[in-house]
């Protein structure tokens, strides 16, 4: 890295941030100050509008003028007060500036509903035109691009925020957004590095998390996206077994960059840097939100507590990306472009649960009786960091009214064919769910209008217009139609009536597991812990695992969503049976409807026996498909090694066990409809050999039968064989030849038999 010959002082101000959203500027050095902002669904207004305030060393950040504006800034005439009026006259006049057309921003879907298209194209569009209107509004970097954190537990106040519940998914959607926004030359950023899974008590929350957990579930995502070439980080609030995220020098050095090959900026989460000097020593570049005061890092830096080398390293790497991306607002936006990209993620994510006797599509003259708190202007997205403030959201009313017959509001009609009930929950940074119960006064709404529908014999059809699944409890059954949009963007709405009057064929797929209740989910007993202490007891078991692994029926499972044709995989098959390296495996898959549709063929691994204990089923890839009626292809997957191979926390590093496995294919984690079986021959730390245990080898016939051989021509003491099996089976057979002094010329002609026996 070049020496860019940076004093201390400068050193020191580089990696504080030097306002809320902003970092420090030495021109005569000529490093600019970057402009960043959230995020992944859109700019966030409420953090623009307090940046500029902060940098204009204007109070009212948080207070009521600045929540008037916000409220009403689109329509200013509704302004309650003079203070409000003067500040939004500021905001906007600065505003002008920037974008002088002052056009609205965009909003597009939430990281949930990405994860339902099941698409990455679909995800580097949307990345494509969040970098394009970052630009446009002279955003240098955007946060949350993407927010990788796993689905841990549906309760999870920013769930929305995330991909899956799969680590696979997530890792093969999340780094399209980061080459997607990378290419308008804004610098991507991944967050929260990691394990950031609940709001409680998020502030240093210590999570006990298994290493396997740690390297199987979490951090595959993040992995994936420094592959794609992530320009920055974001570090965590949490704890992981004790250590602070900002200060887990294992985590940001040696596992970040030494093992993935992270070469660009970690900056903490807005208030995660707890001690300065710790945060620079493991790797933590830059700490927000400015401004920051000097005198802990100088303080440090003077008594030797704060590493010159990594100040000196840190403060360079901020200055580059700096020079890379520090560019001037371009003020303009393609309207027309990013209303198609959010129509089209939307089109490809909305997930068609239920279609009783196949009440959908519904026909033009369909008359609806339409319901809800926002069955007008659906939650777009979540709050928080994700909030979006825009005008350019769709009506539903006025989507349906295009489409269908008629529309009644909150009432029914004489001529109603069709309630619609339009289930809305919102998705909250900052608070966790206590619950995924329906709230009982909506529940006694919802009830009272399926009774008038069944009096009026017309049908119901439930639109959950949610950030993350919610218990049903019965309700799956009296509606004849669900739809999950969860948190759609500006044209959710034009994309959901689209799929009600059948323009479009549904071909969302759930990115996590719909559980019937609670209790049936695999963090239930421990989420969001005690006090500031929780822990991941599930361990690698998250999701579809745990019901697998369990035996849990859940409601509706990974990786389900219908389509209005169907679809039958009636072939798969390996271009080998035995293999040591790449395996490539091919599936057909035939329309068998009467429609054009796109489905989404899924490919599981299984490991027939292993000696780690290993989930049912794992996702290890996956193909969205369009087929015309009786249409079908064969598509051919590729399966490296890594998708074989688990961590063993043990020896740590990750093994690929020779033996036999499973591959399936469906059309969700329990809709499996055809499988084949290969082998793999290679060599692991678990080959049969001098480390296999008595146990092993006593409950293994072809191994026994060798060892029993083996002992009796070369003399030795069968009894000690048959004491180790029945009080210490876990002795390896390596330790028994020791003690009966078996010549370790002898024992490895028996390695080399055993060696030869196939795991099942």
């Amino acid at each position: 890295m070049t020496n860019l010959k940076f004093t201390t002082d400068e050193q020191i101000s580089l990696v504080n941030g030097a306002n809320f959203f902003g970092t420090t500027e030495i021109s005569e050095k000529d490093v600019p100050a970057l402009q960043l902002l959230d995020g992944g669904t859109g700019i966030n207004f409420e953090q623009l509008f307090g940046d500029f305030l902060s940098k204009s060393g204007i109070e009212g950040i948080g207070g009521d003028a600045l929540r008037d504006v916000l409220k009403n800034f689109y329509t200013p005439e509704e302004l309650e007060t003079d203070d409000s009026k003067e500040l939004y006259n500021r905001i906007y006049n600065r505003l002008k500036k920037i974008t002088p057309d002052m056009t609205a921003p965009s909003c597009f879907p939430s990281g949930i509903l990405l994860g339902s298209t099941w698409n990455a194209e679909v995800v580097y569009s949307v990345g494509q035109a969040l970098g394009d209107e970052a630009r446009a509004f002279g955003v240098n970097i955007l946060l949350g691009t993407p927010n990788v954190n796993i689905h841990r537990d549906i309760r999870s106040g920013r769930l929305f925020e995330g991909y899956s519940e799969d680590p696979f998914l997530a890792a093969a959607l999340a780094p399209e957004l980061v080459k997607g926004v990378q290419s308008a030359d804004v610098a991507a950023n991944v967050k929260h590095f990691a394990a950031n899974h609940q709001e409680t008590n998020r502030m240093n929350i210590n999570e006990h998390i298994p290493e396997r957990a740690l390297q199987e579930i979490y951090y595959p995502g993040f992995k994936a996206c420094v592959d794609a070439g992530v320009e920055t980080v974001m570090s965590a609030y949490n704890r992981i077994n004790g250590i602070p995220c900002t200060e887990n020098k294992q985590l940001l050095s040696h596992i970040l960059r030494d093992e993935w090959g992270f070469k660009g900026v970690v900056m903490s989460d807005w208030g995660a840097v707890y001690t300065p000097e710790k945060a620079v020593n493991a790797g933590n570049d830059l700490a927000m939100p400015g401004p920051i005061s000097p005198d802990k890092l100088r303080e440090a830096y003077d008594n030797g507590t704060l590493s010159p080398q990594a100040l000196e390293t840190s403060a360079n790497r901020i200055a580059e990306l700096a020079r890379k991306y520090a560019k001037p607002p371009t003020g303009v936006m393609n309207t027309e472009k990013s209303d198609k990209i959010a129509y089209y993620a939307a089109a490809e994510g909305i997930v068609l649960l239920t279609n009783r006797n196949n009440t959908l599509p519904l026909s033009k003259a369909e008359n609806i009786a339409l319901f809800g708190e926002y069955s007008d202007y659906m939650l777009a997205c979540g709050e928080g960091s994700a909030g979006i403030l825009t005008n350019r959201n769709t009506s539903l009313i006025w989507a349906l009214k295009s489409r269908f017959g008629s529309v009644s509001h909150n009432e029914f009609a004489d001529n109603s064919d069709v309630m619609m009930y339009v289930y809305s929950l919102r998705g909250q940074e900052g608070r966790d769910r206590y619950t995924i119960s329906i709230p009982e006064n909506e529940r006694a709404t919802i009830d009272r209008l399926l009774d008038t529908a069944d009096e009026m014999g017309i049908r119901k059809i439930l639109i959950l217009n949610v950030s993350g699944p919610v218990s049903l409890d019965g309700y799956e059954s009296r509606f004849d139609g669900i739809f999950c949009t969860f948190l759609p963007g500006m044209q959710g709405a034009e994309a959901l009536a689209d799929c009600l009057c059948g323009r479009i064929n549904p071909s969302g797929k759930l990115p996590l597991t719909w559980p019937k209740r609670l209790e049936d989910t695999p963090t239930f007993l421990n989420f969001p812990g005690d006090g500031m202490q929780v822990n991941y007891g599930e361990g690698i078991f998250v999701g579809y695992r745990w019901y697998d692994a369990r035996k849990i029926a859940p409601l509706f499972p990974f990786g389900h969503g219908l389509s209005y044709t169907d679809f039958e995989i009636t072939a798969i098959s390996a271009d080998c049976d035995t293999f040591t390296d790449d395996i490539e495996i091919s599936v057909t898959i035939k329309n068998t409807g009467n429609s054009s549709g796109k489905t989404v063929v899924q490919l599981y691994v299984s490991d027939v026996e292993s000696t780690l204990t290993k989930p049912v089923r794992e996702l290890k890839n996956f193909r969205k498909i369009h087929l015309e009626p009786n249409e079908e292809k064969t598509i051919c997957f590729k399966l490296d090694r890594h998708a074989f191979e688990s961590y063993d926390p043990n020896i740590s590093q990750w093994t690929f066990e020779e033996g036999y496995y499973t591959i399936s294919a469906g059309l969700s984690s329990r809709d499996i409809q055809a499988e084949c079986t290969v082998y793999a021959d290679v060599k692991s730390p678990y080959s049969y050999g001098g480390e296999t245990s008595v146990r092993t080898i006593m409950e293994t016939p072809e191994l026994s039968a060798i060892l029993k051989d083996f002992f009796t021509e070369y003399k030795l003491p069968w009894s000690a064989i048959l004491t180790s099996f029945e009080y210490t089976a876990q002795d390896k057979i390596s330790m028994i030849l020791k003690q009966v002094n078996c010549s370790s010329v002898a024992a490895e002609k028996l390695y080399k038999r055993m060696l030869a026996v196939k795991k099942k």
